[in-house]
């Protein structure tokens, strides 16, 4: 009986334990170590206006996007004072919003590869409930940076249900911003 116990202890403990990883690329030219503030595009700018995403789950990533950025220590400015631009898209079901995302940022996957961006991650899978953030330079209008992670936010997922996904999700993204103490990938 307690062989049984301790085998269902041991099978819950691991089906907990097993955490999502977010996936990373970055352009090893941008330095990093100068970014000390940020900023986020604004609510009515041309550049959010086609990803439609409610506003308490848009309020959540931004809140969220704010509090792991300050915990890093990066202070929040003006659009035209900051170092970056940090910027998200959730995917839904239509591809035509990543492509009109990416556009937006510059971000090109094809490019990856014959260019100076550092990845363990290079083709990750997009799909539906994953949450994009990209960090953007403000001179090249282009990211340096991105992460993806799954949120899957389910339909019956309660607003503290949802805000907790978005929390631990946009916490383990931005723990991957490369610093000077973080090896190359």
């Amino acid at each position: 009986m307690k062989q049984l116990a301790f085998t269902l202890l041991l099978i819950l403990l691991t089906a907990c334990s097993v955490m999502k990883q977010a996936g990373v690329v970055y352009q090893t030219g941008f330095d990093f170590s100068q970014v000390v503030s940020y900023s986020m595009y604004e609510r009515n700018s041309d550049f959010v206006e086609f990803q439609s995403i409610n506003d308490v789950t848009r309020n959540g990533i931004e809140i969220a996007i704010e509090k792991s950025m300050e915990k890093q220590g990066f202070s929040y400015t003006e659009l035209e004072q900051a170092d970056v631009i940090v910027s998200y898209h959730l995917i839904d079901q239509i591809r035509a919003d990543i492509s009109q995302y990416n556009k937006n940022v510059l971000y090109c996957a094809y490019c990856l590869r014959a260019s100076n961006w550092q990845s363990e991650q290079k083709n990750w899978n997009l799909s539906p409930g994953n949450l994009i953030i990209d960090l953007v330079d403000p001179k090249t209008k282009r990211s340096v940076w991105r992460s993806v992670y799954p949120l899957d936010i389910d339909v019956e997922d309660n607003s503290r249900k949802a805000n907790g996904k978005i929390k631990s999700a946009i916490s383990a993204m931005l723990a991957l911003y490369p610093t000077t103490e973080t090896p190359a990938l």
